[in-house]
């Protein structure tokens, strides 16, 4: 479609309009940041251990200063397997840390965590966060500050005392 026609869908799409929104989002982004700061600092420096079902989350413990002790699911691909060797390896990793709560995506079943948690002989909670896509406006994560909030809080809550 020529681009004449595309800027006539919408007379809202204009430089001044769209240099407005950018910088409010980027406003309601410097405050997600701000909240995320806020409830990872009060995670004590012991507990700030990621257990996760596959490796997504090395951005955020990267900015928030956690420790990815490991993934259930190795690679990073939900396609891959553990194998008995994996999973050994990363049972004694949760036991060396003290892990107690595992983070397993929405999207995928967390057979495979509680097969750790099983092989582990621990008790752990297994908690769901949102990570492979939104859902929609009534499943959680409707849109991206939405999805990041609920994180935050189950990550928060799921690691502290």
């Amino acid at each position: 479609m020529p681009w004449n026609r595309c800027s006539a869908i919408s007379t809202e799409w204009n430089p001044a309009t769209m240099s407005t929104r950018a910088a409010e989002y980027r406003g309601q982004l410097q405050s997600l940041d701000e909240e995320m700061s806020a409830l990872f600092a009060a995670i004590p420096d012991e507990r700030r251990a990621l257990v996760t079902n596959h490796h997504v989350f090395g951005y955020l413990a990267d900015r928030f200063d956690f420790e990815v002790v490991g993934a259930v699911i190795p690679g990073g691909t939900t396609l891959a397997a553990p194998s008995a060797s994996d999973l050994s390896d990363l049972v004694d990793a949760v036991d060396s840390t003290g892990v107690r709560t595992v983070f397993a995506e929405s999207s995928s079943p967390d057979r495979l965590v509680q097969a750790l948690a099983s092989e582990a002989d621990i008790s752990v909670d297994v908690v769901q966060l949102f990570t492979e896509s939104l859902t929609g406006p009534d499943g959680g994560a409707p849109d991206y500050l939405t999805m990041m909030r609920v994180n935050t809080e189950r990550i928060a809550a799921g690691l502290s005392p």
